[in-house]
């Protein structure tokens, strides 16, 4: 019995075991260096320039929720601590590796950026040795040479995947949901399940099967005349599935309204992730394309703050710390990933969008 809206709710459960970050699996095709050069930005020197993310303010403060740490009650402070080491930890994680993808894509030499990331945002001290060896290593293996771009790829590539794993398995053993209480997969099949919210999902969820407009003015008035935020954000999403191929679709903007406006959802994660996907798929699913990356993150943290007030003022609600972690935890737009014909996002728009799937069966 489908009871579920996304596709991605199998990931969720994973939580439960493990908070991780989707990993790159052996076998997976490295690097590449073809560049389709049209697709490139031109720096005001007139050479090649893609924008950083390490050295730009990645981190999560958790101040910017209103929560100022010597206020908190002692019972949430070390609980508040680990979710924001959470947070960081991750961000250093994944945005020195989409830096370190730029040098095996467009050999841009990019360990001075790396080098700037700050670990000591982190204050567990062992995750935070942790994380300076990983910014070092990259900074250590990664060429200042252009002109061995192509060259030593292969090797050099071997030791990033390397480097990024073995922080990456660190960051998923210290910050498993195990860590923070118990939780069955039940307990969170029955937390996500859409039934409660909408009785007839399943008549809503066949719409996708057809692109009318009649279904999406049915869909945005369902949104309009929500009774509550968990449901505005489920219709919203509905409606995001409605002219799916739109560049610039007209659920962006509504998505966005829903995640800044402070308010907890069980689904605001799917809301972040519908966002982010329709936002990469209308500006570049190609490898050598502009990825909104700080963007997405900064959206990431906006969400991350209504969580954690939630949790402070619950801080015994096992199935809102998942949340946090699960959006906290999960991956970058990668420019490399299972998905052989560009970045990241088209991987992620089949499994939010699994229809799209049928339609391509159906030609």
């Amino acid at each position: 019995m489908r009871k579920f809206i996304f596709g991605i709710i199998a990931v969720i459960v994973v939580c439960i075991i493990v908070v991780s970050l989707p990993k790159r699996e052996k076998g997976v095709e490295g690097p590449m260096t073809e560049v389709e050069e049209d697709t490139l930005d031109v720096a005001e020197d007139g050479g090649f320039w893609m924008e950083t993310l390490s050295d730009k303010d990645i981190y999560y403060h958790v101040g910017e929720a209103g929560v100022t740490r010597e206020f908190l009650p002692d019972s949430v402070v070390g609980l508040v601590d680990d979710l924001v080491d959470a947070a960081n930890g991750y961000a250093i994680l994944r945005n020195a590796y989409c830096d370190a993808e730029l040098w095996f894509r467009f050999g841009m030499v990019v360990n001075d950026e790396i080098g700037q990331l700050n670990t000591k945002v982190i204050r567990d001290s062992i995750i935070r040795i942790e994380a300076e060896w990983y910014v070092n290593s990259l900074v250590n293996v990664l060429p200042r040479d252009t002109t061995l771009w192509n060259q030593e790829d292969s090797v050099s590539w071997n030791q990033v995947w390397k480097a990024y794993k073995v922080y990456a398995d660190r960051l998923s053993e210290r910050f498993a949901l195990s860590h923070f209480g118990e939780v069955t997969e039940k307990d969170v099949q029955r937390y996500l399940d859409v039934k409660p919210f909408i009785a007839n999902y399943d008549s809503v969820f066949n719409l996708r099967k057809v692109q009318s407009e009649d279904n999406e003015h049915f869909l945005k008035k369902m949104v309009q005349q929500a009774p509550d935020f968990d449901r505005k954000c489920l219709y919203t999403i509905e409606y995001a599935h409605q002219r799916r191929y739109d560049d610039h679709h007209p659920a962006i903007p509504m998505l966005e309204e829903l995640m800044k406006a402070k308010q907890f959802s069980r689904y605001l994660h799917d809301v972040w992730m519908t966002w982010r996907v329709l936002r990469q798929i209308g500006e570049s699913p190609s490898r050598e394309g502009i990825i909104h990356n700080l963007e997405y993150n900064q959206m990431r943290f906006r969400c991350l703050n209504t969580i954690i007030k939630r949790i402070i003022d619950n801080p015994h609600d096992i199935l809102a710390i998942n949340d946090f972690l699960f959006l906290a935890t999960y991956d970058n737009i990668t420019r490399y990933s299972a998905y052989l014909f560009g970045n990241s996002a088209p991987l992620e728009q089949m499994m939010l969008f699994p229809e799209i799937l049928e339609d391509n069966d159906k030609k």
